[in-house]
C-alpha cells in the first residue's frame, strides 16, 4: 500500500499540491480496500464522498428497469469517480464496484474537497478538464450505440482502453484489465455471446490475442 504522503502523486487532479494543502487533506481523507466484485457504493446512498482509484480497476454504472447492469465508465488508477456530490447532488444515481481483482481507493468528503477547491482553484479546473473528457467519451459511445454495429462498438471499446491503460511494445499494445465479456457487453450495448464471437473473430484475423486478464492488440492502426 502507498504511504499517505505518496497518495497525491497517484491522483491526477491532486498532483503538485502545496504541502499545507496536502496536510489539510490528510486530516480527512480515508484509504479503503474492497475485495474483487464488491460494491463501493450503490444507487440511493448518500453522495457525501468523492473517490479516486489508487490500485485496481473500478466500473461505474446503473441498472435498467429489468435489473440489467449498464456500465458507464471503466476507471484506472489516478481517476476520479463519485464526484456528483460536488454539484449539490445528495443521493447516488449510480453504482461503483471493483472488477475481478481487489481495489484500493482514496476517498475525501465532498465538503472538504469543496474547501480545497476554494483554496486552490487549479484543482477545480483540473477536475473540470477530466470530467469534460469523460463526458466527451460518453457522448461518443452514445453515438456509437445509435449508428455503429456491434463489431465496430467493441473495437472502439478496445481502442479506448488501449489509449487509457495500454502498454506499448513496438507495434503491439497490451491492455491489462479486470472486466469480463459480460462487462464488455454491458458497456458496448451488446451481449456476452456477441462479444465472445467478435473477440474470437479478431483473434482469428490475428488482430488481437487475449486471455482472462489481458488483451494484446497487434497493431492499433490495423484494428478497424
Amino acid at each position: 500500500m502507498l504511504v499517505q504522503e505518496d497518495l497525491f502523486t497517484h491522483v491526477n487532479v491532486l498532483r503538485d499540491l502545496p504541502r499545507e494543502q496536502q496536510e489539510f487533506l490528510q486530516r480527512y481523507l480515508q484509504v479503503k480496500h474492497f475485495p474483487k466484485s464488491t460494491f463501493v457504493y450503490n444507487p440511493g446512498e448518500e453522495a457525501d464522498w468523492v473517490y479516486f482509484v489508487i490500485e485496481g480497476v473500478v466500473k461505474t454504472g446503473t441498472f435498467n428497469e429489468d435489473g440489467k447492469e449498464v456500465i458507464k465508465n471503466i476507471l484506472y488508477p489516478g481517476e476520479m469517480f463519485g464526484e456528483l456530490g460536488l454539484s449539490g447532488m445528495t443521493e447516488r444515481p449510480d453504482f461503483a464496484s471493483s472488477l475481478k481483482a481487489p481495489i484500493e481507493v482514496l476517498r475525501i468528503p465532498v465538503k472538504i474537497l469543496k474547501d480545497l477547491i476554494n483554496r486552490n482553484p487549479e484543482v477545480g479546473l483540473r477536475m473540470i478538464e477530466k470530467l469534460g473528457a469523460r463526458i466527451t467519451r460518453s457522448e461518443k459511445r452514445l453515438e456509437q450505440l445509435v449508428f455503429d454495429d456491434a463489431r465496430t462498438r467493441i473495437i472502439a471499446f478496445l481502442h479506448e482502453q488501449a489509449s487509457k491503460n495500454g502498454m506499448k511494445f513496438g507495434d503491439e499494445t497490451l491492455v491489462r484489465h479486470g472486466f469480463t465479456h459480460q462487462d464488455m457487453a454491458n458497456i458496448t450495448g451488446t451481449s456476452r455471446q456477441l462479444v465472445t464471437i467478435v473477440l474470437n473473430e479478431l483473434k482469428k484475423e490475428n488482430l488481437i490475442n487475449f486471455d482472462r486478464s489481458s488483451i494484446l492488440i497487434r497493431d492499433l492502426d490495423q484494428l478497424k
